[in-house]
């Protein structure tokens, strides 16, 4: 079967496979007892939304590296213990970053009169899905690669994967266009990563066990290095909108002040309905208020 991927996406699966094997030498319970607390970033408003979003997906990175890369041999029950913190970590940075993606696939392109979606259509849109048939081909073929790499999966399960051709593209085009679909398949791939983190009381010791385990944290890191190679499309597309003037500057808001000027234009909204005495609510003062909730939880 042939697989297209790109050159960075294969780079990025390999580097983090190489942080893999780093961490995972050095792996002791008394230093991965050491959990950042990460609720002070994702409550932090003093920063733009890009900026957020790219400090998460570095934190995202960090976290499912230092949590993953483990001796098996090690990992007793009090470190069993925290890796099931550590997955509760990691599911509320995904939550965090899913709440800046759906601001950035609505409010933001909305604004920026970049979305193609229709309201009528949205729901529909939304069902299908994001990922392609020759990404998810990638996405298996990039797992396979990993178990090769990262010393801590079990390689017999190589055998169990057919041999693949692959077919590196060198450069990919990318278009302002591309930014609506782009974030969808983020959010998709999200998904995806917040699926295979189950909740801590559901995580039971099956997990570490083989093959469940080699599976797993394959699928984990694929779907995160997938992630980062999409996220590098993006950050390439916002420098390019960044080139004018309303785009730049709406980027560039701190979300306090969205958070101000959306409040602020709720209370104007508000007050006209009332001055108007309609039974229903005004349909611009329904779009305000989701807005204004979609901003709540950046």
């Amino acid at each position: 079967m042939r697989v297209v991927i790109a050159q960075k996406h294969l780079s990025l699966n390999k580097r983090l496979a190489r942080e893999s094997n780093g961490i995972s030498k050095k792996f002791s319970v008394k230093n991965y007892s050491k959990i950042e607390n990460i609720d002070a970033l994702l409550l932090k408003r003093d920063i733009s939304v890009e900026r957020k979003k790219g400090i998460l997906i570095k934190k995202l990175h960090e976290a499912v590296l230092r949590a993953f890369s483990i001796d098996k041999g090690s990992l007793n029950k009090k470190a069993f213990a925290l890796l099931k913190k550590r997955i509760y970590n990691i599911r509320k940075v995904i939550n965090k970053l899913r709440s800046i993606n759906y601001y950035l696939e609505t409010v933001f392109l909305e604004d920026l009169s970049l979305s193609n979606i229709k309201m009528k259509k949205q729901r529909k849109l939304k069902q299908r899905n994001a990922l392609a048939r020759d990404e998810l081909e990638a996405l298996e073929y990039t797992a396979y690669k990993l178990i090769g790499e990262v010393v801590t999966l079990d390689k017999r399960l190589l055998r169990e994967y057919s041999q693949r051709e692959k077919t590196i593209v060198s450069k990919e085009k990318i278009e302002i266009r591309d930014i609506e679909p782009m974030l969808r398949k983020e959010s998709e791939i999200l998904e995806h990563i917040e699926a295979k983190l189950p909740p801590p009381r559901a995580a039971g010791a099956a997990l570490i066990k083989e093959p469940v385990f080699t599976h797993w944290i394959a699928r984990i890191f694929s779907l995160l290095s997938y992630l980062e190679h999409i996220h590098s499309k993006e950050l390439i597309l916002f420098s390019k909108l960044k080139k004018n003037k309303k785009a730049k500057m709406m980027i560039s808001k701190k979300i306090n002040q969205l958070l101000r000027e959306k409040s602020k234009l709720v209370g104007i909204m508000e007050e006209k309905f009332i001055s108007m005495r309609r039974l229903d609510i005004d349909s611009g003062l329904k779009k305000d208020i989701h807005n204004l909730t979609t901003i709540i939880n950046l």
